[in-house]
C-alpha cells in the first residue's frame, strides 16, 4: 500500500491553507485527475467541522467516483480523510496544520492509499511519488492562486 508524508511551511496564512483544503467543491478546478468534486453534506459546530463528499477521479474514459468523510477538528487544527465508498480499498489523509505567524504556516501532509484492484494497487505504487509530487503542487499553486485574488 502506497504511504508518503511530507512537512512544507507555506508563505500563506494559516486560515488560506484551512480553506483550500475544506473547499472540496473547487477541486475539479486545480486538482489534477479530478473531473468532478462536491460536498454532500456539511455539519458545523464550534470545535468541530464534519463533511462528505464526492470526487470523480480518473482519466479519460476510466473514471470512477468515490465517497470520503472529511473530519476537521478546529482546536487540533486537523484534518483526517477517509474513504467510504468507491474503489479505494483503503485511503486515510492528515493534514496537520500549525501556525508560524501571521503570514506563514507549517503543513504536515500524509497519506495511505490502497486500491481494490490488485494490478491497479501495482500501477499506482510505481507512479506513486510522481502523482503525489503533482497534487502536493496544485494545492500549492491554488493557495498561491487564492492569495493574490
Amino acid at each position: 500500500m502506497p504511504q508518503k508524508k511530507i512537512v512544507k511551511k507555506f508563505d500563506y496564512p494559516i486560515e488560506l491553507i484551512e480553506k483550500l483544503i475544506l473547499d472540496i467543491d473547487e477541486y475539479k478546478k486545480f486538482l489534477p485527475w479530478c473531473s468532478d468534486s462536491r460536498i454532500v453534506s456539511k455539519k458545523e459546530n464550534e470545535k468541530n467541522i464534519d463533511i462528505i463528499a464526492d470526487l470523480e477521479i480518473g482519466y479519460s474514459f476510466a473514471k470512477d467516483i468515490y465517497t470520503s468523510s472529511v473530519n476537521f477538528d478546529k482546536v487540533k487544527k486537523k484534518i483526517i480523510v477517509k474513504s467510504i465508498k468507491g474503489p479505494l480499498k483503503n485511503l486515510e489523509n492528515i493534514w496537520s496544520l500549525k501556525k508560524i505567524s501571521n503570514n506563514q504556516c507549517e503543513v504536515s501532509f500524509s497519506i495511505n492509499l490502497e486500491l481494490q484492484n490488485f494490478l491497479l494497487n501495482k500501477m499506482l505504487t510505481s507512479m506513486f511519488d510522481i502523482g503525489f509530487d503533482k497534487i502536493l503542487k496544485s494545492f500549492e499553486n491554488r493557495a498561491d492562486y487564492l492569495h493574490k485574488n
